[in-house]
């Protein structure tokens, strides 16, 4: 694991915010050399604590605005039939997030598609086509939020047992 004081945390943070700055940009903020930042960026790197670099687009502008959810169960419920449908449904052009859950559904996938009937087409066409698929419905998406940057998060102090006297 990564050592995460004050400086990675500060870069994790920064780098979130905006990948595209300089080194000298990110020490500058940070209040560190440029040789001590391009150090421990590499090292994140390398601890694979940054896995990449990404551009973030605008679904609407693509001609993507319409979002769902789909619950998907899978049967049987074997390695197998959960591996092939994962590695089907990333294939596919419409998917932008595959979850694959505990309960009652094994998958939860986040699609954007240009409208209801597109949605519609993709559903009955793709997904409930696949042999393994038993069951699935479909949820209109009203907003995505995500909560940026991740944050490290602090460590927790052990739980006290039950049994354990207060100190």
């Amino acid at each position: 694991m990564a050592n995460f004081d004050e400086i990675n945390r500060g870069l994790l943070l920064e780098l979130q915010k905006n990948a595209r700055r300089s080194n000298r940009e990110l020490a500058r903020a940070l209040g560190i050399a440029d040789s001590t930042c391009l150090e421990r960026v590499r090292g994140l790197q390398q601890n694979e604590v940054i896995l990449g670099y990404t551009a973030e687009v605008n679904l609407d502008a693509m001609g993507r605005g319409l979002r769902a959810m789909i619950a998907v169960r899978i049967h049987p419920k074997s390695r197998d039939a959960v591996e092939s449908f994962r590695e089907f449904v990333l294939t596919l052009t419409e998917v932008l997030d595959v979850f694959v859950v505990s309960g009652s559904n094994d998958f939860q996938v986040l699609v954007a598609v240009q409208d209801a009937q597109h949605l519609e087409d993709f559903v009955l066409d793709h997904i409930a086509q696949y042999p393994s698929v038993a069951d699935l419905s479909a949820s209109l998406v009203y907003e995505h939020l995500r909560r940026r940057p991740v944050d490290i998060l602090q460590k927790r102090p052990p739980r006290r047992r039950r049994s354990e006297p207060p100190s």
